[in-house]
């Protein structure tokens, strides 16, 4: 694997000062080792000082041990770090895949923490000032780690979360998100009406299965879940809205799905194309 891993990557070493857009929490398995990433907002070519505006990714490898601790290397967000790198070779990107895969960087080793670069440091004061979306039904704060606005909303008689995504990644607008966002809630009634429609039609028979296979219930002989029993069961407790209008909205389950969350989703023409149970 360490071969298959390093073949990846140019065998030239370079050094590169980076501003780290999120902490490390985690790794892809790789059978006896993991590889841990980190995601950077920003960059600057120590050799010719030039600063580079585009979101890159570190990847390193670790033995898959029952003692490890930690992921190798300990980082903080916005965090300036020198470091010792080996930069991906570019390939041919899938329509899925984001741009910053073709520029990685092999991590080999942090030359100096808290890095005092001019250029990084204003960005990075620029970056922590909070951003905000006002709406009639509340604030969204922008989340630049997740790269979306996110809200607790009060309407309808419901609370829930709302995640408007930006317009682009590391984004500070979510204009689109935020248009369909609006109408979805200017006709909250409507819109969540046909949500717990589609949702009745698609899976009560499905609910009427886990009903049928709970234990606990087998000499109680439950009543049958009818779609409006459905209806009244579930509730929206998140959603997220897409800059391209599309939705994926999350509503309890009522305990009909022993606490799964029941999925929504709806394409960016407004039309609910599937619904599911997950968590």
């Amino acid at each position: 694997m360490p071969e298959k891993f390093e073949s990846g990557f140019e065998k030239e070493e370079i050094e590169i000062t980076v501003l780290l857009k999120e902490n490390c929490s985690g790794a892809a398995v790789w059978d006896k080792w993991l590889e841990p990433s980190v995601n950077f907002i920003a960059s600057v070519d120590n050799e010719t000082g030039e600063l580079i505006r585009e979101e890159g990714r570190l990847e390193w490898l670790i033995k898959n041990v029952p003692d490890r601790k930690g992921w190798g290397f300990d980082f903080e967000q916005y965090g300036i770090y020198r470091l010792l790198v080996r930069k991906c070779i570019p390939k041919v990107l899938a329509p899925y895949e984001s741009a910053y895969m073709n520029n990685r960087y092999m991590l080999i080793k942090i030359l100096e923490e808290d890095v005092q670069n001019e250029k990084l440091l204003e960005l990075r004061e620029e970056l922590s000032k909070p951003v905000v979306i006002d709406t009639p039904y509340g604030n969204f704060e922008l989340d630049r780690s997740m790269s979306w606005f996110e809200g607790e909303i009060e309407h309808g008689g419901y609370t829930f979360t709302a995640y408007l995504e930006t317009d682009e990644d590391n984004g500070d607008t979510a204009d689109g998100a935020r248009e369909a966002f609006m109408k979805a809630l200017d006709d909250f009634a409507d819109f969540d009406k046909k949500n717990k429609e589609f949702a009745a039609e698609n899976l009560v028979d499905l609910a009427n299965d886990w009903l049928e296979s709970d234990e606990e219930s087998e000499d109680n002989e439950p009543e049958p879940i009818t779609e409006e029993k459905f209806i009244e069961a579930i509730e929206i407790s998140e959603m997220t809205v897409s800059p391209d209008g599309s939705m994926t909205l999350f509503y309890s389950d009522g305990d009909m799905f022993w606490g799964h969350v029941i999925e929504i989703t709806i394409d960016e023409d407004g039309t609910i194309s599937d619904a599911d149970i997950a968590g």
